[in-house]
């Protein structure tokens, strides 16, 4: 008994440890491991330009407010103050073009170093990814190579070098440059709310709950129907797999119909995941139209910020734009 449970509690350990090594395998850590002090500087700058390139809504959106206040002064002045030289609302018209070619000169090289930068760090780390698989596979016995050997052996590793390198180039290039930008222009943006009409932002900012929530919640909903849709289709592939690697037994015992309709059984759950897949989807896309009921609010608010309490209507305008285009 004692020999039993110790052998269970091993088996527990081991169970744990391939669960954390799992864990591990799939952490971000382990898609960056192959990258040394170069790697390191460029994803340095590429994190710069991605908050550069997030930056940007939240400086245009400065910027406009001071246009459009421009705009709205200058339409309380006549003819003869207007074509007086020096006059202001045309210096200020100049400032904040300026101001537009300082954001596109700032914008533009960070977003030039996002692009760059985490490209360049993606191929090299890969090809020091793939040359290290390759010597792995190399330093395999004898007797691994003669038991699979063969063109499929030739295919295989391909095939797998080639799908891996995708997955990773595609995170090291995209999915993390989009995120880390994202974060940017949400925090940003809702700074720059602030800075622009700090009592609209008060009221506006959390009605963005309208907008995350119901994302979240659809999230997990698609995610749960996916996995289960992978988990029908993987059993569908296995009866599919043993099917062909036995082919002359089905043949031989006329199951041909039997294996048929066990492939139907199995495929029949994932039609009905299918519809609730797109019902979620649906009921995703058109929960977007809450964005227009928080226009609605934030305008009536915001007029009423400007007649009662003297604010600005670009800054009301703009802090309204940054509330809503940084939270989705």
């Amino acid at each position: 008994m004692k020999e039993s449970s110790e052998e269970k509690k091993n088996g527990d350990h081991d169970q744990l440890s391939d669960d954390e090594a799992r864990t591990l395998g799939g952490s971000l850590r382990m898609v960056l491991k192959q990258a040394d002090w170069k790697d390191m500087v460029l994803m340095m700058l590429g994190i710069i330009g991605c908050v550069a390139d997030g930056l940007a809504m939240a400086l245009i959106m400065i910027v406009l407010s001071k246009l459009m206040n421009s705009y709205a002064a200058g339409a309380s002045f006549n003819l003869e103050v207007i074509n007086k030289p020096h006059c202001m609302y045309f210096s200020a018209d100049t400032t904040v073009c300026i101001g537009f070619n300082y954001v596109a000169i700032g914008v533009g090289s960070g977003a030039f170093l996002e692009g760059f930068c985490w490209a360049r760090t993606a191929e090299r780390q890969l090809a020091r990814l793939g040359r290290k698989y390759l010597e792995a596979v190399l330093r395999q016995d004898v007797g691994f190579i003669d038991i699979n050997h063969g063109p499929s052996m030739t295919s295989q590793v391909i095939s797998s070098i080639s799908n891996d390198t995708l997955t990773i180039q595609g995170v090291l290039t995209e999915k993390i440059a989009n995120f880390i930008t994202n974060i940017s222009m949400f925090i940003t943006a809702q700074m720059a709310a602030v800075y622009l009409s700090w009592r609209l932002a008060i009221v506006g900012i959390p009605t963005l709950s309208m907008l995350i929530i119901p994302a979240i919640v659809y999230g997990n909903f698609l995610a749960e129907i996916a996995e289960k849709m992978q988990q029908s289709y993987a059993i569908a592939g296995g009866i599919v797999e043993q099917t062909m690697s036995s082919i002359r037994t089905v043949y031989s015992y006329v199951e041909e119909d039997h294996m048929v309709k066990s492939y139907k059984t199995v495929l029949e759950p994932t039609l009905m995941l299918d519809i609730k897949q797109g019902l979620i989807k649906g009921m995703a896309m058109g929960s977007i139209g809450v964005t227009f009921a928080v226009w609605a609010f934030q305008g009536w608010y915001g007029s009423t910020l400007v007649t009662k309490k003297a604010a600005k209507g670009g800054d009301v305008f703009t802090a309204e734009v940054c509330i809503i285009y940084g939270g989705l």
